[in-house]
């Protein structure tokens, strides 16, 4: 192959990986906007290629929405700080509350176009698992003391209240806003684990 000639393929191989970083960028920027099906039309448009494009770089829109969720959980998880899992329980409070908050706001969009998916896409409810099952281990080890001496039913409602299931319900159902679903979250927190004495 000639210097020319290679110069041409990294030049197409380059353009490649643009345009299928396009393709993910504009279904994220989609589903943000509140377009939690967004149509193959949609996502070429929005990302400035041809339809075909799609097909060039994903196998099919189930393709698509599998790159979409691991770009998003690896984003997501690396918003995840480490929180105190010893010391008062206030000091351990104050943070998971903000952190899964804030965490919850951010995939809340994504969660919501996910569970249109989950039925017919084992790769998105794969994703969806793993999620959750993880929301749920920080939380456990986070209250672990409190945890040890509650009714066992205890963290089975605080993980459905403390899930991104549970925040689409306060926030969209339930028509609450940003600071009103965190003060359900902290007051619940506190009246089951700590006789509501925060």
């Amino acid at each position: 192959m000639s210097v020319d000639d290679a110069e041409i393929t990294d030049r197409r191989v380059l353009r490649g990986m643009r345009n299928r970083e396009a393709l993910v960028s504009a279904v994220i920027e989609l589903i943000e906007e509140g377009e939690l099906s967004p149509t193959a039309t949609q996502i070429a448009d929005r990302a400035g290629v041809a339809v075909r494009s799609i097909y060039h770089h994903f196998d099919d829109l189930d393709d698509v929405s599998r790159t979409v969720a691991d770009t998003l959980l690896g984003s997501f998880i690396e918003l995840i700080q480490p929180i105190p899992t010893d010391g008062p329980f206030d000091k351990r409070l104050r943070p998971f509350v903000s952190q899964r908050s804030q965490l919850a706001e951010r995939a809340m969009p994504v969660h919501r176009a996910s569970l249109l998916l989950v039925h017919s896409s084992p790769a998105v409810a794969e994703r969806l698992a793993f999620a959750s099952e993880f929301l749920r281990a920080e939380m456990a080890q986070t209250f672990a003391i409190e945890f040890a001496d509650a009714p066992k039913w205890t963290i089975e409602t605080l993980d459905a209240l403390c899930s991104l299931d549970g925040w689409v319900r306060l926030r969209v159902d339930q028509r609450l806003k940003v600071g009103a679903a965190t003060k359900v979250l902290r007051g619940t927190l506190v009246a089951l684990l700590n006789d509501g004495t925060l």
